[in-house]
């Protein structure tokens, strides 16, 4: 389903957007949709693999690997909890790979895989693995290394093209998570073209025109609202996004330098070179609750809601031109609650991927700006 190319070719001025001006809809531990003999129900997080959803409009993957004694590449979540296959002929490899040799040729889709929390991993291992990446998915990938351009704050369009050939592509985010250590084969080495790394974990040299900033904050909260000892998820994601100054980049000890983010670039400007994550997720293994249930009956039905009612600044509903610019919508079971207006175009769409759709259609035909609230959706 290439909802992008609709965007792409009929809304005024996307092709021209960064993708710090553009929302994506992601899922949270993309490769935990097995069920495997052990029962993995704390750890499931996704009801699809990734070619469903893929087809289903997802467009922004959470990919944690580690590698078996038999030399193969799986996800997992957490230390002890094993989601589905890495590599291998039906793997989440070659499940994007197939995904986008079936789309048309004047599709224009963007997938991107942010691979972290790699498990136990030495350099021979992240060799093997940018290695397959490139053996399965390697003509798609976005055709620039970090050095020739700026993921997050190139236009659309560009990202698209090389020598004359525009397509579809996957751009891979590799170590893209705050809450680790570094990797030392990544911050040793050059990556190849298609992969990219974030700031200021690593230092990629060359000038603050090629630094990538991911907004990554996990509320990490086992309940939604706030209760008398403890603050709840839908609280800590607003105020992340609406004071994030007021927050370290991360933990860990390569962050020590760094300080806090800086003030956010408010509304539809976006912030330059830089993505915001919105984590609508729990984490309900703190009372030993399955994650599949929790996103379907507390967590879903109140995406739609949050956008909508006055849960944002000075208590109205939230406005793309004037609220922190949301670029990624994070989910588990991401389906569970489906688009049910008016629209055909976003007719039966999963939510996360709907709201998207909708956010990144506020300009007219004279590529104005003309956000008319909610009432369209």
């Amino acid at each position: 389903m290439a909802w992008m190319t609709n965007l792409f070719y009929s809304e005024p001025g996307f092709a021209e957007r960064p993708l710090s001006n553009i929302t994506l809809p992601g899922t949270h531990d993309t490769g935990c949709y097995v069920d495997h003999l052990i029962s993995n129900y704390l750890s499931k997080t996704q009801t699809q693999d990734v070619a469903g959803q893929l087809a289903g409009g997802i467009r922004y993957f959470d990919i944690r690997p580690y590698m078996t004694a038999a030399n193969e590449f799986w996800t997992y979540h957490g230390p002890i909890y094993v989601g589905g296959q890495l590599d291998g002929a039906h793997g989440i490899l070659s499940q994007v790979n197939q995904f986008m040799q079936q789309l048309a040729r004047g599709d224009r889709e963007l997938v991107i895989l942010n691979i972290s929390h790699f498990y136990n991993f030495n350099n021979a291992m992240h060799q093997s693995l940018i290695q397959q990446i490139q053996n399965i998915v390697g003509d798609n990938l976005v055709p620039y290394t970090q050095a020739e351009t700026n993921l997050f704050n190139a236009d659309y369009r560009s990202l698209l093209e090389r020598n004359g050939e525009t397509r579809s592509r996957v751009a891979i985010i590799y170590d893209g998570a705050l809450d680790t250590d570094l990797e030392p084969y990544v911050s040793n080495n050059a990556l190849p073209r298609g992969f990219f790394k974030l700031s200021p974990k690593y230092n990629m040299g060359g000038g603050a025109t090629n630094q990538i900033w991911l907004f990554d904050q996990f509320a990490n909260k086992a309940y939604m609202d706030d209760g008398n000892l403890y603050t709840g998820m839908v609280t800590d994601q607003m105020n992340k996004l609406a004071n994030r100054q007021n927050y370290v980049f991360s933990s860990q000890g390569w962050a020590n330098a760094a300080g806090n983010w800086t003030p956010d670039g408010l509304g539809v400007a976006g912030t330059a070179n830089t993505m915001h994550l919105l984590s609508w997720t729990l984490t309900p293994q703190i009372r030993f609750a399955n994650p599949i249930p929790i996103a379907q009956q507390e967590v879903n039905p109140r995406l739609l809601p949050q956008f909508t009612g006055n849960n944002w600044r000075g208590g109205n509903p939230y406005d793309p031109t004037l609220d922190p610019k949301i670029n990624i919508i994070y989910s588990d079971d991401y389906g569970s609650e489906t688009y049910a207006g008016v629209s055909p175009i976003r007719a039966g769409l999963a939510m996360p991927v709907a709201i998207s759709d909708y956010l990144n259609r506020f300009v007219d035909d004279q590529g104005d700006i003309n956000w008319a609230g909610w009432g369209g959706f």
